[in-house]
């Protein structure tokens, strides 16, 4: 019996300090188990993430680069945006001052057959344009103003040319006003010159010879030889051509280059240019006509050279 009880203690002797009850190591056994099925479970899902999504690892070392890149790029875009925004209302503006300035116009070349000048345009203008664009634009002027001149070709014109800036409402910015300047031509509306008889049917079919006299159109009540030292003095009115451009030179002066064939120049007798009838140097010039059309017209011969 003592055996039993000796062979019973011996199994039942009290553990090494260090190890763990029964109880305890099977306690640990399960959370063992987790921890390991925990971690298969991370392997699985970061095996899964780098067969479906190649590049996640890359765009998780680079944390805030989306930030980074956002800061920069907003701001730029932002300005970006209001730049535009503000051309567009610069345009707005100078679109709003030309139509008021050509609806003016309009309204003075209505009316130039019953009105000898204007004289209140140029105020009705610029109180127009101001009360429109209250605060936008400055320095609002009208630089100058023609009514029904003759250049060249045409006659009974019309031209004015505006200016003024459009101030600039940004923090910093480089410039704070814009010049403008605006320019209007347009033809008086008072109907063509027909103070020409048409031919009749025996001039035209009569056999006149042709007898050419030198007048001038603007000034003087006289007609001319060709050959008269009052002709020789002042320029000749006649069409461009190849032909004339390869004689003339363009005068630099009016940019007579930019015309084109068919319009009217002036040429010198003893000159090799041709100019514009809104030249300086062309303050008068000739034309010539038939002698019967001269004194039908009430001009008389010249007393020094006789006419013919």
């Amino acid at each position: 019996m003592n055996r039993d009880i000796e062979k019973t203690n011996k199994v039942a002797a009290p553990l090494p300090l260090g190890d763990s009850s029964p109880s305890s190591a099977a306690a640990s056994r399960p959370e063992r188990h987790r921890n390991d099925s925990g971690d298969a479970l991370n392997t699985l899902i970061l095996s899964h993430r780098e067969q479906h999504f190649p590049y996640d690892k890359k765009l998780l070392s680079k944390k805030g680069s989306f930030t980074i890149e956002a800061a920069i790029f907003l701001p730029i875009f932002l300005i970006a945006v209001l730049t535009v925004s503000y051309l567009v209302k610069l345009i707005a503006i100078q679109e709003n001052v030309f139509h008021s300035l050509s609806d003016e116009i309009r309204n003075v070349a209505a009316e130039a057959e019953v009105l000898p000048y204007p004289l209140f345009f140029e105020q009705d203008v610029l109180k127009r344009i101001e009360e429109e664009n209250r605060g936008e634009i400055k320095n609002l002027r009208v630089s100058s103003f023609f009514y029904r001149i003759d250049q060249g070709s045409y006659s009974e014109q019309i031209k004015v040319n505006l200016k003024y800036d459009i101030g600039v409402r940004l923090p910093k910015a480089v410039i704070n006003l814009i010049p403008v300047s605006d320019t209007i031509i347009c033809r008086a509306f008072v109907g063509a010159d027909n103070s020409k008889k048409p031919m009749s049917i025996e001039d035209i079919e009569g056999d006149k010879t042709s007898c050419l006299v030198w007048i001038f159109p603007k000034s003087g009540t006289k007609y001319h030889k060709e050959s008269c030292t009052y002709v020789s003095s002042y320029p000749k009115e006649m069409p461009l051509n190849e032909s004339l451009r390869r004689k003339f030179d363009p005068c630099k002066l009016c940019g007579a280059k930019n015309l084109s064939n068919g319009s009217l120049v002036y040429c010198f007798q003893y000159g090799d240019v041709y100019h514009q009838g809104s030249c300086s140097t062309v303050d008068k010039y000739v034309i010539s006509i038939e002698k019967d059309e001269a004194e039908s017209r009430g001009y008389t011969p010249c007393s020094k050279c006789g006419g013919t």
